[in-house]
C-alpha cells in the first residue's frame, strides 16, 4: 500500500482538520474520545516508563483530557506537544489553563505534580522517550514522514504509542450513502497490519498492534450528526465537491430515520479501533536492512578482492 505521497487523503483539507477545524472542539468531552484514551493508557502498564521528556502529537486531535491525563501520569516529566500553527499552539496552551477558582485551587496543590506541556518548536533527534497520538494518525496525509519524524525524535529505548480509526469504522454510513448513489462517506482507512509494516519500515521497532470495535447506538438522528462533526471529517478527495444544501441535509436526515426505524428505534454506529506502539529501532537493527547486488557487480567485487 502506498501512503505517501498518496491519494487517499486531501491534503489541504487534512492540514486544515489537524491544525485548525478542531480548535473549537479540543476541550469538548467526548465519551467515545475519552473512552478510547483510557484503554490507550492501559497499553502502557505493561511497559516500564519514566520518561525525562514526552510529546503529544498534534493533541488537537484527541482532546484535552488525554493532555491533562500525561500530564498527571508523569508529574516529574517535561511535557510537549506539537501542532504545525501557531493558533493551534495557542489552543492547546490555553485549554491546559484552569478554567475556573476550584480549578486554580487544585492546580496550585498539584504544581509538584502536573506540569503544563510547552510547544514543540523543532525536531532536535533523540530528545524524546514517549510520544503519544491520539486518534489523529488516521487524518495525516503523509504517514511515512510522520513515522520518520517520531524516529528521528526518539532517543534509544523510546516508544511510540497510538490510537487511530481502522477500516471498519463507519460501515453503517458507509452504505447508506453508497445506497443513496453518492461518493463516499469517509476516506479510506488503514488496516492494522499495514500500520505494523510502516513502523517498521520507517525507523521504528517491535510494533505491537491491537484492535477492537465498539458500537455506539442512538435514538435521535440529530445527535447523530453531532457526534459525526465532533469526532472527524471526510477528507476523501473524492467526496462531494461542493458545499452541502439544505435540502441534501434533508435527505441525509430522512434516510437516518428510515433506517432507525427499521432497526427497531435505535441507529448504530461503528468504530474500529486501532491501538499500537513501536520503539525506536537500534542502529543495529537498522543496518541489517535487505541489501540487493547484482550478480554482475558481485563478480566485479570477487575478481577485485586482494588476496591474502
Amino acid at each position: 500500500m502506498v501512503l505517501s505521497p498518496n491519494e487517499r487523503i486531501d491534503q489541504e483539507a487534512s492540514r486544515l482538520w489537524l491544525e485548525a477545524k478542531s480548535m473549537g472542539r479540543f476541550t469538548h468531552a467526548h465519551p467515545l474520545r475519552d473512552e478510547v484514551s483510557r484503554r490507550l493508557f492501559e497499553h502502557l502498564q505493561a511497559m516500564i516508563l519514566n520518561p525525562k521528556d514526552w510529546m503529544a502529537w498534534r493533541p488537537l486531535s484527541g482532546g484535552s483530557r488525554s493532555m491533562r491525563e500525561l500530564s498527571l501520569r508523569f508529574p516529574k516529566s517535561r511535557g510537549h506537544f506539537w501542532q504545525e500553527s501557531p493558533l493551534a499552539r495557542q489552543a492547546v496552551l490555553e485549554a491546559q489553563k484552569p478554567q475556573s477558582l476550584r480549578q486554580w485551587s487544585k492546580r496550585f496543590l498539584s504544581l509538584s505534580r502536573s506540569n503544563q506541556a510547552q510547544p514543540l518548536l523543532d525536531f532536535t533527534p533523540d530528545s524524546m522517550d514517549l510520544i503519544w497520538s491520539h486518534l489523529g494518525l488516521h487524518n495525516e496525509f503523509d504517514p511515512i514522514e510522520v513515522f520518520k519524524t517520531w524516529a528521528r525524535l526518539l532517543r534509544p529505548q523510546g516508544v511510540a504509542v497510538f490510537s487511530c480509526w481502522g477500516p471498519d469504522t463507519l460501515k453503517e454510513l458507509r452504505s447508506l450513502y453508497a445506497s443513496l448513489g453518492w461518493p463516499q462517506a469517509m476516506h479510506p482507512l488503514v488496516d492494522m497490519h499495514d500500520w505494523g509494516d510502516l513502523l517498521v519500515q520507517n525507523g521504528l521497532s517491535d510494533p505491537v498492534m491491537d484492535m477492537e470495535y465498539v458500537s455506539l447506538t442512538y435514538d435521535k438522528v440529530d445527535v447523530l450528526l453531532s457526534d459525526l462533526r465532533l469526532l472527524g471529517r471526510n477528507l476523501n478527495p473524492a467526496r462531494l465537491g461542493s458545499l452541502r444544501t439544505p435540502s441534501w441535509l434533508k435527505v441525509l436526515r430522512v434516510a437516518l430515520e428510515q433506517e432507525r426505524l427499521k432497526a427497531g428505534g435505535r441507529l448504530t454506529l461503528s468504530f474500529e479501533i486501532i491501538y499500537g506502539h513501536a520503539f525506536k529501532a537500534s542502529p543495529k537493527a537498522l543496518m541489517a536492512k535487505e541489501v540487493q547486488v547484482s550478480l554482475h557487480d558481485m563478480k566485479a567485487q570477487l575478481k577485485n578482492r586482494p588476496v591474502r
